[in-house]
């Protein structure tokens, strides 16, 4: 095939890996909507440590074909793992080896018109040293005084640094969080005019509403993702146990993610109930979710959880604590339910557990249907917003391309 343009993806991910995440399935699916004409490069890590560093390697997957170039090897056990120190942080370590390739890299961007598409504040600068156009995509606000896994709780003040520069610097920002987008634009009005609000986008070719099965029951909840503390797992296993109270144990519990629920005390009461598929593809999730039932989620903060688009857009209800992003997609009693509080008091695990009863009857009752559900995240579908973003990188690398003539 012959390229026009180059769009380059800058991430610590390894495409035949298990890392996973908001961020990892953006990259995905970036991967996989890429349009013909745009040579697509992803600058990730090797998680095998067989692979040559610094080599273009031409791979088919997700759907899509594009360029991978890894940059540094990275251990499996630490791809799913927040960094306890700035020495075992794998954005750190990455950065570091991109500017071990820094040559090659602009060599590549020189060959023909090219931008840049980046999540994390900390590679704005890569983009600036090097004089690369980039478009920043940003998941979610990290509150200092809420428990975090990682770094960000002890350097949040380096954090805000980067913010400050990575926005200002890039050619667009995308906030995949309403109130984020809001801060951004509040904090930053000279950015204002450039950031936009965009969910992480889910992808509607793999995730499709079908008919719920084994209504009688048990009811089956899923989670799909990391266990970091600020997701309150504990808290998670609580309702859970609390269903199964007040069910006579007619519920299972399906944990889908790399984590050990074991690890923490209160998954003991539900263990018997627990089914842990350990890693699986997105395609995989997406087969799993037609016997599923119902996700859940209970975290301190989030951005746009994909785990959430994902149930949706396939047909099942989601409840939750309070999150305002999930009323933009879940409307109560109708798709699932969000509370008006998030806390991890009793009475919450409490009010979480009979509305996910309520929302079961529903279903039940046929009162909530699968196409009902998904209609709510058409908007959000990767085959809507992956346009919206290729088409921003087109407007770069035409920008691009005009001072290369210009030259």
């Amino acid at each position: 095939m012959t390229y026009k343009t180059t769009f380059f993806s800058v991430h610590p991910i390894d495409p035949f890996g298990s890392k996973v995440g908001g961020i990892e399935t953006h990259v995905r699916q970036l991967l996989k909507y890429c349009p013909a004409g745009m040579r697509l490069i992803l600058i990730g890590v090797d998680d095998s440590g067989k692979r040559k560093l610094g080599e273009l390697t031409e791979v088919e997957m997700f759907g899509g074909r594009f360029l991978f170039m890894p940059i540094m090897h990275c251990h499996q056990e630490e791809v799913n793992a927040a960094a306890k120190s700035l020495f075992q942080s794998t954005t750190l370590r990455f950065f570091v080896n991109f500017i071990r390739f820094s040559s090659r890299i602009k060599a590549l961007a020189k060959e023909m018109p090219s931008s840049f598409d980046i999540q994390r504040y900390e590679f704005a600068w890569l983009c600036r040293l090097y004089g690369f156009d980039y478009v920043l995509t940003t998941h979610g606000d990290a509150n200092p005084d809420q428990p975090m896994d990682s770094l960000l709780s002890r350097y949040w003040f380096l954090h805000k640094f980067n913010e400050k520069h990575a926005v200002r610097s890039a050619r667009h920002v995308y906030s995949v969080n309403q109130q984020q987008t809001d801060r951004i634009r509040r904090d930053y009005p000279e950015v204002a005019t450039k950031t936009d609000f965009m969910t992480v986008s889910v992808d509607d070719q793999l995730f499709k509403p079908t008919a719920y099965q084994n209504l009688p029951g048990p009811l089956k909840i899923a989670f799909v993702g990391r266990l970091d503390t600020f997701k309150r797992p504990g808290m998670m296993f609580k309702v859970i146990a609390e269903l199964a109270k007040q069910t006579d144990n007619q519920v299972e519990f399906h944990y889908v993610g790399a984590a050990k629920p074991q690890s923490f005390a209160e998954f003991a009461a539900i263990a018997p109930l627990t089914v842990c598929h350990g890693f699986k593809t997105s395609a995989q999730v997406a087969q799993l979710w037609q016997g599923w039932h119902m996700g859940i989620v209970t975290s301190v903060f989030e951005g746009m959880p994909v785990y959430v688009l994902e149930a949706l857009c396939a047909g099942r209800p989601v409840c939750s604590v309070n999150l305002p992003q999930l009323s933009l997609v879940i409307d109560n009693n109708i798709n699932g339910v969000v509370l008006e509080q998030n806390n991890d008091s009793a009475e919450l695990v409490q009010q979480l557990a009979q509305q996910m009863l309520a929302t079961w009857q529903s279903m039940r009752d046929g009162q909530i249907q699968p196409e009902q559900v998904n209609q709510k995240v058409a908007p959000y579908k990767a085959s809507n917003q992956m346009r919206v973003l290729f088409d921003k990188h087109a407007q770069l690398q035409s920008r691009s391309a005009g001072l290369v003539a210009q030259s």
